[in-house]
């Protein structure tokens, strides 16, 4: 292809598709559907989701529907903090269809939703964790979301990224009724957690609209190091 027909062929592609990178053959955000797709950051989503494994997969003892419950509430805190990144206050960066009012009610809609399956599974097994733990989600969402102050800065995002593994653990442990064995493991998840989380939002900031294809290899490597060390941690186990 010479150089003018690719300059042809970007500029065929709508403006949202070339700055969302890679949604460009999937989202159009002058749709509802398009804009609901484009607000999943699909990167972003599956690298949080990772570090939930990670942490589940920490505790010597082991519930799958917690896993899931644990998948489900990060993955609803994670969309509505999306929303509310796309709100005219904080730049618009993702440029959807949806009002300031409307993204405001979506993301409480998925908040509230995170809050009911919180409270539904600290009832269930009788442990306020998971409640409080969606609460304190649901507060830094806002916070990180909304841009208030310096909290949508790469290291209060790492922070948050890094609380995911330990509360994802220590939620495995208390929806079984197992005492924590060892109170360094959810520092230490903490711990690698952060760095993981600085290493991947600092790299993904960077590339997410400049260079999608570095950004989606990025995202292999890491699910690739994530997963191999949940897998490590569970053949310790055995």
């Amino acid at each position: 292809m010479d150089t003018a027909t690719a300059v042809r062929v970007k500029h065929r592609v709508p403006v949202e598709g070339r700055e969302l990178g890679w949604y460009v053959h999937l989202v159009h955000n002058r749709s509802v559907v398009g804009s609901l797709a484009t607000l999943v950051h699909v990167p972003f989503m599956l690298a949080f989701l990772s570090v939930v494994v990670f942490g589940a997969f920490s505790s010597s003892t082991f519930d799958p529907l917690v896993l899931g419950l644990s998948l489900l509430v990060v993955g609803l805190l994670l969309y509505g903090e999306h929303m509310l990144d796309d709100m005219v206050r904080v730049g618009k960066p993702w440029r959807t269809v949806f009002s300031d009012r409307a993204l405001a009610a979506l993301a409480t809609t998925m908040f509230a939703a995170a809050v009911l399956v919180g409270l539904t599974a600290s009832l269930y097994y009788s442990t306020l964790l998971p409640f409080l733990g969606v609460i304190a989600g649901v507060f830094f969402c806002s916070l990180y979301g909304l841009e208030v102050w310096k909290f949508h800065e790469v290291a209060f995002g790492a922070l948050g990224y890094g609380a995911i593994p330990p509360v994802a653990y220590l939620a495995q442990s208390a929806a079984t009724g197992s005492a924590v064995s060892d109170p360094v493991i959810p520092l230490l998840l903490l711990a690698v957690g952060t760095l993981l989380g600085y290493i991947m939002l600092e790299l993904y900031e960077r590339t997410k609209t400049e260079d999608h294809h570095l950004m989606w290899s990025l995202l292999a490597i890491h699910l690739v190091v994530i997963y191999s060390m949940a897998g490590v941690i569970v053949w310790v186990h055995i």
